[in-house]
């Protein structure tokens, strides 16, 4: 298994179970964990956090959307991995997750391997 542990991953996620999820099946890597609930906090997470490495993001969040906060984490370093997760999958919604600055789409529910594999791709 991978030791990301000198790594730093931002999930902007609401939903506290979908969190936690993510979170278990990441830890066989060791990589860090934070943990926004909504678009803004990534977005300000991020800002003041100059270690993270990727982002994985929710589209569907209170107070700011997933994509509204890839667009501004994305001016704000063009070249951290903005991952999508979603339960939203249509062709519109993944083009707007593209045109917001996203590098790739993962649909919900997601599986540990695939989760690991597309993270490792960006890593």
């Amino acid at each position: 298994m991978n030791d990301w542990s000198d790594k730093t991953i931002l999930i902007a996620e609401d939903d506290t179970i979908n969190f936690n999820l993510l979170s278990i099946m990441l830890r066989p890597t060791k990589i860090n964990v934070l943990w926004a609930k909504n678009g803004l906090e990534a977005v300000n997470l991020f800002s003041g956090t100059s270690s993270i490495n990727a982002v994985l993001m929710d589209i569907q969040m209170p107070v700011m959307d997933g994509n509204e906060a890839s667009f501004r984490i994305r001016r704000i370093n063009k070249k951290v991995p903005i991952i999508v997760i979603s339960a939203y999958t249509s062709r519109d919604v993944k083009q707007r997750a593209i045109e917001a600055g996203t590098n790739e789409f993962i649909n919900k529910p997601v599986q540990a391997e695939r989760l690991i594999e597309i993270v490792e791709k960006y890593l």
